[in-house]
């Protein structure tokens, strides 16, 4: 178990985390390099679902439940959609990709939900992070795109 000042650091680097989103979410709003900024925003995303994969990779090691050949699977899936997702942005509008991965974060935070209650203080974090994440997405979307 994690101490309380192991959980305060993790805290403070999972906010130093969405330093990309609100950077680039506010380039994109202020027309700073506006496509640009909107195309990083949206690789950024993807990398943080890809991210989030290997934490729920590493915790379903730790794990001696029965069902963990499936949620090693699962583990895979939104990183492929995600993937899917920034690959056909060429064809795709970019509101349905900033939409996908909004889902996707979305996706993780219940399935985090669902697995992990043991760690309060880590749900509540992702809780707080991925509101964010998906708001900026849906900000993004909205207004710029």
């Amino acid at each position: 178990m994690m101490t309380t000042a192991q959980q305060s650091f993790a805290t403070r680097l999972g906010f130093a985390g969405l330093l990309p989103f609100l950077l680039l979410a506010c380039a994109a709003l202020l027309d700073i390099y506006g496509r640009i900024a909107v195309t990083w925003f949206i690789y950024y995303s993807a990398i943080i679902i890809s991210f989030i994969a290997g934490i729920q990779w590493g915790l379903v090691m730790q794990s001696d439940a029965a069902d963990n050949n499936r949620r090693l699977g699962w583990c895979m899936v939104p990183p492929v959609i995600a993937w899917a997702l920034v690959a056909a942005g060429e064809w795709w509008s970019y509101v349905a990709v900033t939409a996908g991965l909004a889902l996707l974060h979305l996706f993780w935070l219940n399935y985090e939900r669902r697995h992990y209650q043991a760690h309060p203080w880590y749900l509540e974090l992702r809780s707080k992070l991925t509101f964010t994440v998906v708001a900026l997405h849906v900000i993004i979307a909205v207004t710029k795109i």
